[in-house]
């Protein structure tokens, strides 16, 4: 069984935390998912993002994703202070590439891309990483448009519910939970 790899972040307002979530489907699923995901973009919508749903329509995101045979992992880096995104995002990656290929085989990891010096950075941790041994050469990141990639969604989806539960807007999250790994890892490290 091979898995692949699709991750998104989120910066909730409040500040002083970073979301990384990632969804993780098997071969066998990825064109029967972009096909269901693809029927739940709104007339005019070039993807679903989480964020210009109303609560209604995050509720049903939520249902459909919760019966998709995929499973999800978050991190979340609290008490972040003073740390740029970038810091954030840095750690974050880190932790979730060791933990996609120690703890699932993933080789292919597809990242919303984000602006072209961004990716570069992301390129270069995991380059990093190699060389440090702690990835093999084996894992690749692809830096894809999130309208490009409907699989992308999922953890947009994964990351605004948790985001919406953590702002004390609770109950859709709970949905997710038997799919759900969670981890936090401290900003104070």
């Amino acid at each position: 069984m091979t898995w692949h790899a699709y991750l998104d972040e989120s910066e909730p307002a409040t500040g002083g935390t970073y979301v990384l979530a990632c969804s993780l489907v098997v071969t066998d699923h990825l064109e029967g998912l972009r096909s269901r995901l693809s029927a739940l973009r709104l007339p005019g919508e070039q993807k679903v993002h989480w964020y210009e749903r109303s609560r209604g329509q995050r509720r049903l995101l939520v249902e459909t994703i919760a019966a998709m045979p995929a499973i999800h992992h978050i991190l979340v880096r609290d008490d972040c202070g003073d740390e740029s995104s970038e810091r954030r995002r840095r750690k974050c990656l880190e932790r979730m590439l060791w933990n996609l290929e120690h703890s699932y085989g993933v080789e292919s990891v597809v990242v919303e891309a984000r602006q072209a010096r961004q990716n570069v950075k992301d390129r270069h941790l995991l380059d990093s990483m190699r060389a440090r041994r702690d990835v093999s050469s084996r894992l690749r990141i692809a830096h894809v448009p999130g309208w490009e990639e409907p699989l992308l969604w999922l953890p947009d989806i994964i990351a605004g519910a948790f985001g919406d539960d953590r702002r004390k807007m609770p109950g859709i999250f709970s949905m997710l939970g038997p799919i759900v790994e969670l981890e936090s890892i401290s900003g104070l490290k």
